[in-house]
């Protein structure tokens, strides 16, 4: 299955709203954003607030081009562990290996030695792909959730590569 990773646009929106009325997804979504009753106000609003954090698509080709499937983040990027996360919004896609490919990717676009995950203790299918990555358990993070760290062994290079290959920020520019 081929899996790519683009910058999030205006027009995603509406399906990132409907994903996250879903309960299998907002369920394990951070509290702040933990609602079946999230408005496109408080949708809009809380995409508008975010800092130092840059938001993928995740897309899958399945011979007819690439379809939306779900999302994946980075934030923290101005530090030397920024932290990761990611959900499928498409929940008949769950057990595919997208979400692995998605957080190889990421891993490799980020290129840092270090990353974070937060993870909510019952969320079983998200603590075994990060593990099975080299994400270990280090503690209580916000909310109740769990922190997962990964330490790649690599050295530190603070410029990240995005998908264009140019070695820009990931923290966007605003316009």
């Amino acid at each position: 299955m081929d899996v790519k990773l683009r910058e999030i646009k205006r027009e995603d929106f509406p399906l990132l709203l409907a994903w996250a009325h879903i309960k299998e997804v907002w369920t394990y979504l951070p509290t702040s954003r933990k609602s079946e009753n999230l408005t496109w106000e408080g949708h809009f609003s809380w995409w508008e607030s975010r800092i130092s954090r840059v938001d993928w698509m995740i897309l899958v080709n399945f011979g007819y081009g690439a379809r939306p499937v779900g999302v994946v983040h980075v934030k923290d990027l101005e530090t030397d562990h920024p932290e990761v996360g990611l959900y499928i919004g498409e929940v008949t896609l769950w057990g595919k290996g997208i979400s692995r490919r998605a957080l190889e990717l990421v891993i490799e676009r980020v290129n840092r030695p270090r990353l974070w995950a937060v993870i909510h203790p019952g969320n079983k299918r998200s603590i075994r792909l990060f593990t099975d990555l080299g994400f270990k358990k280090e503690g209580r993070a916000r909310n109740g959730q769990d922190l997962y760290k990964y330490s790649s062994g690599r050295p530190k290079i603070p410029v990240p590569v995005l998908e264009t290959g140019d070695r820009r920020s990931l923290i966007p520019v605003p316009a």
